[in-house]
């Protein structure tokens, strides 16, 4: 694709009606301004510019703002960074956070006075210390940072709430300590947010006017702000009441629109074409690979209880909800409550978790620390024409998130569907790379791919309900499914019955099974094992057609493959077949 083409989303549209509200909303805001702009002495605008007062009332307002802004920055920032590790509390805090956008400006000067005034609670420490901070500069500080702290939490807050949980999850599980994600994760990332939150408490400590005379008073030269003069001001000359307004406005506007500017120089990037390079495997394989013994890893969790093979690759499989995930999780330290003998464990989801504000090589070099090993894994990786995280297609995404994971050499390696976004002959790459590397560490592969499992898996572990239902050798398990769902995964029919004096039943077919155990049994046959036939020993009730000639057809509580059927029967007709007895597997449940 062109990169210099222009690529434009397009923006949903919204009812008419809606439209005209928000019309009416906009011109709600800016008549007012309009038409105090009207009567705006504009001729006599320099001359008040020029008066000592007006310097006087800039210099307070300008200075007192500028501190607040940057105090209320840090403490809104810091408190929004802790709100995001707290659980139930955190709705409390922030209730009392919000607080004083609700309160009666009147109330929160009272307030201040009956914390922090002559007569307040701590009043007698700060007199003892001969700090002065009601009816002097640095009330108008402190009122000004009570006000305008929730602003800037209100902004962060929210940014921190939309940052993908999984970027510092994984993040914390290559390695990166909570410093290292705060500086090169969460902060480049809520950066903007913050930017607007200090923006926004700005232009509020410029208005701020009831909180500042209740507690600071509006003493000339010392605490009377713009907003003060101005009140005063309109008792003596509107004309300069209506310039001081004019000024204040000016100056909300440039730190507003100052603010906004990142944002509207801001360059979307979109997903880019890129070419990859064929991956060097063994030079890929040596630096990735860990400085230990692979271990057998232990995993104790509640109801479940397994121990995974070192230098093995274990695929866990199972329908959704079987627990798959939950399991994983436990494994890897993201859910408390298990206790797992591995230390290093690497977990990849099928969410990439890649810092959306770093290029690629960032990204990477957050896990080896060496920028010169950074490129030496995106060389033999392929992927050293890749830019930056946003640039990226789904497939490219889950390359790079991949070699990530590698790159912190991790005894234990848990992957998710890793191939899922992959194209067909990167995904061919990745699972050699994995297969040759399998010695190396313990990995473990949630998968509902049969291909991943013959090609890399030497186990499978099978998960239903919640609970580990069947362990054994990929080899074992495919051969002789625990489940319909591995059945399925192994492109197997499977019926249930019960093996009695070396005969297999399971409703009307019955087959030999002159060396299996007596009690519960499996079957399991390919579908090719089972073919239409007028002249068949078995009814079968049609269920619907899947291609190739196949259908599927209910054989009592199961629904089976049969193969080579002929025209296209209707649901529920029924159809003879017949099944080969020599290509039927009859064991003992696993």
């Amino acid at each position: 694709m062109d990169s210099a083409l222009n690529l434009r989303e397009q923006r949903p549209r919204v009812p008419w009606a809606v439209v005209a509200v928000g019309i009416l909303a906009a011109v709600y805001i800016f008549a007012p301004i309009v038409a105090l702009g009207l009567r705006v002495p504009w001729e006599q605008l320099p001359e008040t510019l020029r008066a000592p007062a007006t310097q006087d009332l800039l210099r307070i307002t300008l200075s007192s703002a500028a501190l607040a802004t940057i105090l209320s920055t840090i403490l809104g920032t810091c408190l929004a960074l802790w709100l995001q590790q707290l659980q139930r509390a955190a709705h409390a805090v922030r209730l009392v956070v919000y607080l004083p956008l609700a309160l009666p400006p009147v109330v929160g000067g009272l307030a201040l006075t009956a914390l922090v005034g002559r007569r307040g609670l701590l009043g007698p420490l700060l007199e003892l210390a001969q700090i002065r901070v009601a009816f002097a500069f640095a009330g108008v500080v402190v009122a000004h940072i009570f006000v305008t702290v929730p602003f800037v939490v209100v902004a962060v807050d929210s940014a921190l709430r939309q940052l993908d949980h999984e970027v510092v999850a994984s993040a914390r599980g290559v390695g990166m300590r909570p410093g290292e994600i705060l500086r090169h994760i969460t902060a480049p990332a809520i950066a903007p947010a913050v930017l607007t939150g200090a923006a926004l408490a700005c232009a509020r400590s410029f208005g701020e006017f009831g909180t500042t005379i209740t507690f600071a008073g509006s003493m000339p030269g010392l605490t009377r702000t713009m907003s003060s003069g101005i009140y005063l001001e309109r008792e003596v000359s509107a004309d300069t009441a209506y310039a001081l307004s004019a000024i204040l406005i000016a100056l909300a506007v440039l730190l507003l629109a100052a603010a906004g500017l990142p944002s509207l120089l801001h360059r979307h990037r979109a997903a880019a074409a890129r070419t990859l390079s064929p991956m060097n495997t063994d030079a890929l394989r040596a630096l990735t690979a860990p400085s230990v013994t692979p271990p057998k890893v232990s995993l104790s969790a509640g109801p479940h209880d397994v121990t995974f093979r070192g230098g093995a690759i274990t695929a866990v499989v199972g329908p959704n909800g079987a627990g798959k995930t939950t399991l994983m999780r436990f494994l890897s330290g993201r859910l408390l409550g298990a206790t797992v003998s591995a230390q290093r464990v690497v977990m990849l989801t099928q969410n990439p978790g890649l810092p959306p504000t770093a290029t690629v090589r960032q990204a990477l070099t957050m896990v080896t620390k060496d920028e010169a090993r950074t490129e030496e894994l995106l060389d033999h990786a392929g992927l050293e024409n890749l830019h930056h995280v946003r640039e990226l297609s789904g497939g490219q995404a889950a390359q790079v998130a991949l070699l990530r994971a590698l790159a912190a050499r991790p005894e234990v390696l848990v992957l998710d569907e890793p191939f899922a976004a992959m194209d067909v002959e990167s995904a061919a790459r990745w699972r050699h790379l994995l297969s040759v590397a399998a010695p190396d560490r313990t990995t473990v592969l949630v998968t509902h791919n049969l291909h991943d499992i013959s090609a890399l898996a030497t186990d499978i572990l099978v998960m239903e309900g919640g609970s580990i239902t069947a362990k054994g050798t990929a080899r074992d398990l495919l051969a002789q499914p625990p489940n319909e769902f591995v059945a399925q995964l192994a492109g197997l029919n499977l019926l249930k019955g019960t093996v009695t004096d070396g005969t297999f039943t399971s409703g009307e077919i019955v087959l030999p099974a002159p060396h299996v155990d007596e009690g519960a049994a499996w079957a399991a046959f390919p579908p090719t094992a089972l073919t239409a036939d007028r002249g068949g020993d078995l009814s079968l009730r049609a269920v619907a057609a899947v291609g190739g000639g196949d259908i599927l057809a209910d054989a009592g509580p199961h629904r089976l493959r049969v193969s080579a059927v002929a025209g296209d029967p209707a649901p529920g007709a029924t159809v003879r077949c017949h099944l080969d007895h020599g290509a039927v597997s009859v064991y003992t449940r696993i």
